[in-house]
């Protein structure tokens, strides 16, 4: 856009004064204003005496918001979720068939199981913690403000957790890590059919032993129940507000009275929940740097996060989010109106 200055030079928003008038008032111009244009800046000059010079702006573009909801997106991350969750149970129901006789291979040396007995009651423990956490996650999502993204993401980070999984767990099969757990008896077949009724049954008690469904043996490397445990003190710690620091030690406690109950019940080896826990915070953190951070979202050479296989799949479901989001609450329904206030990070 050319400088004002220039515009002065070539028009000058006072004319000279005539003759007929020492005040400069043109006689022949009866609408008592001048307009002059230069190209897209239109330049109106009032006659009033306090010389008030209006300039016309075009209105403001409108900026795309910071947060889209995107929910097709949150619907996609969700179908590859339950994806994943079906291929754990199926690589489950296959390493039953292979899982090493009883009889014949005991549990493997395991420093804790070593030194610590077994308490079958624990395991129950550890599942009933694992179902307040998993509900006080579903609701802390559910009344967050951006809850689409918040729930994409974590549909998105247990779809990794649960891949690995079920690549861990076939490749290598261990023996069964307690002498009391019960195992369903095997078929010596894995037909399609014997495979999705396992698969089934695994589902309709959501893998946990608690519900009776969980009769099928070899998901050790690496620990589900540890997986749901951390990542759930990492949602609560990350999208609620810090001034709920004693919340979110509350579940940091719960995280690690879960675990203990795990290994005190000789559920999982020592080695299932340390990978467990490494592998879920390493992809928990890398994830939510790359998302906090928008310089990150490009592939450079100096961006040695974008060579995650995955960093595709993430650019295309973070693409659009615009920074980290804000703790903040809301009512995700339309009544009663008095409770659509807002509760925000301090």
């Amino acid at each position: 856009m050319k400088d004002f200055r220039d515009l002065y030079q070539r028009q000058p928003l006072l004319p000279n004064p005539g003759k007929s008038d020492k005040w400069g008032h043109n006689a022949h111009n009866s609408s008592g204003q001048e307009y002059y244009e230069d190209e897209d800046d239109i330049i109106q000059k009032a006659s009033e005496s306090n010389g008030v010079i209006k300039i016309n702006m075009p209105p403001p573009i409108r900026e795309e918001p910071r947060f889209p909801q995107e929910r097709w997106k949150t619907l996609l991350a969700a179908i590859i979720l339950a994806f994943n969750f079906v291929l754990t149970l199926t690589s489950l129901a296959l390493v039953h068939e292979r899982l090493p006789d009883r009889s014949v291979y005991g549990p493997l040396p395991d420093v804790f199981f070593d030194n610590v007995p077994a308490f079958d009651w624990a395991l129950s423990v550890s599942e009933y913690i694992i179902i307040i956490c998993v509900n006080s996650c579903v609701i802390t999502m559910f009344f967050h403000k951006h809850r689409f993204i918040v729930f994409r993401r974590v549909f998105l980070i247990m779809s990794l957790l649960y891949l690995y999984r079920s690549i861990t767990m076939y490749v290598t099969v261990l023996p069964v890590a307690s002498t009391t757990y019960f195992c369903s008896p095997k078929s010596n077949e894995t037909s399609p059919l014997v495979i999705a009724k396992r698969v089934l049954t695994l589902m309709s008690g959501f893998g946990l032993s608690v519900n009776g469904k969980h009769v099928y043996c070899g998901d050790f490397i690496y620990s589900g129940h540890t997986v749901i445990l951390v990542l759930s003190y990492l949602v609560i710690a990350e999208y609620t507000p810090k001034k709920l620091y004693p919340l979110h030690w509350v579940y940091w406690v719960l995280g690690i009275v879960g675990v203990v109950m795990l290994q005190l019940s000789h559920g999982h080896y020592t080695i299932d929940v340390i990978i467990a826990y490494f592998i879920t915070t390493r992809i928990f953190w890398t994830y939510h740097t790359l998302a906090n951070n928008i310089s990150l979202k490009q592939h450079s050479p100096n961006n040695l996060l974008g060579r995650e296989w995955w960093f595709c799949f993430f650019l295309y479901f973070e693409g659009n989010v615009g920074g980290p989001i804000p703790r903040q609450f809301d009512w995700p329904f339309p009544w009663p109106r008095r409770f659509h206030s807002k509760s925000r990070d301090s």
